[in-house]
């Protein structure tokens, strides 16, 4: 009988140590790249330094492709670091600043050297501006064609793991 008292108390406390543990997983921060609109969720994704995101869309009056490429700093932080873009005209790059270089590629023009922080990104989405967005070497998403006319953030914040978990299984759509 003593000695089904230390089993169950063993177990008990077993128990216990994964409940502490599993407790401790869930309240471990996550650095998240979150695509927002509205209090909606659109994306999210775990991100370390050196992970790369670009952001692309029409411009408005030149109505030519341009691509941002974004980068995760050391402290979790969006950097522009480059800029890819066709032909020249109102509102695009037309020369570097110090540090940068113009390069030309075909009918592609590079802005490279940027080193840009951007606390966070608001992105006006819509339907004639072909907003796309693409994380490291995963496939394009077409923001436009998923969710139409919007305001989009993107940021970068610390989540719980319970909350990132939450969030990936039930509210993120693309």
């Amino acid at each position: 009988m003593r000695r089904l008292n230390v089993l169950q108390r063993t177990r008990w406390i077993l128990l216990g140590i994964l409940l502490a543990g599993g407790l401790g997983i869930s309240l471990y921060p996550l650095p998240v790249l979150l695509l927002t609109g509205g209090d909606q969720v659109l994306t999210l994704r775990i991100v370390r330094p050196g992970d790369t995101f670009l952001l692309g869309f029409l411009h408005s009056i030149a109505r030519s492709d341009i691509w941002d490429r974004f980068i995760v700093d050391p402290q979790y932080r969006i950097v522009l670091i480059e800029t890819r873009f066709q032909g020249q005209g109102t509102g695009i790059p037309y020369g570097a600043a110090e540090g940068e270089t113009l390069i030309r590629e075909g009918n592609w023009f590079r802005l490279t050297g940027m080193n840009r922080v951007v606390p966070a990104i608001d992105w006006r989405v819509g339907a004639e501006w072909h907003n796309r967005f693409r994380f490291g070497d995963e496939p394009e998403i077409d923001l436009s064609a998923k969710i139409g006319d919007r305001l989009v953030q993107v940021r970068i914040e610390k989540m719980m793991a319970i909350a990132w978990l939450w969030s990936y299984v039930w509210k993120a759509r693309l």
